[in-house]
């Protein structure tokens, strides 16, 4: 019986063929860093795709940095900067994006429209400038 490797290897492997896969799995990475808020996940994630892609320093060249800044940044427990997970997504030939949260329930509105947060804001800061001032 063949050893396949470790999980990891297999999906570098995996990745390594096909762009296409390598967006699928990105996204499946963030809609379970929604769910679970472990920036740790997608840490691994980009690691694993950096590494089907060539490695740390193929993506370091690529994004103008210095491949033992990036591999610090990836193996930190931190979440990246918005700035640097954009470029590094940007590497991948992929981009941040802004999705409507689905709910099960239709009837539960979980998001406002940008007014209505805006009302919410100002109202809030002057309830809370009443009180300030009593």
């Amino acid at each position: 019986m063949k050893n396949s490797g470790t999980w990891r290897e297999y999906m570098v492997q995996r990745l390594a063929t096909d762009q296409e896969r390598i967006k699928g799995y990105l996204q499946a990475i963030m809609e379970e860093y929604q769910t679970f808020g472990d920036p740790r996940v997608v840490l691994l994630a980009l690691q694993t795709v950096a590494e089907a892609e060539g490695g740390i320093s193929a993506l370091a060249k690529r994004i103008d940095i210095e491949p033992e800044a990036l591999s610090e940044e990836l193996s930190s427990d931190k979440a990246l900067t918005i700035d640097t997970l954009k470029t590094i997504l940007n590497a991948f030939g992929c981009r941040l994006s802004i999705e409507p949260l689905e709910t099960e329930n239709p009837h539960h509105r979980t998001a406002y429209s940008p007014d209505e947060r805006l009302i919410r804001t100002a109202s809030s800061a002057t309830a809370a400038s009443a009180k300030q001032g009593s």
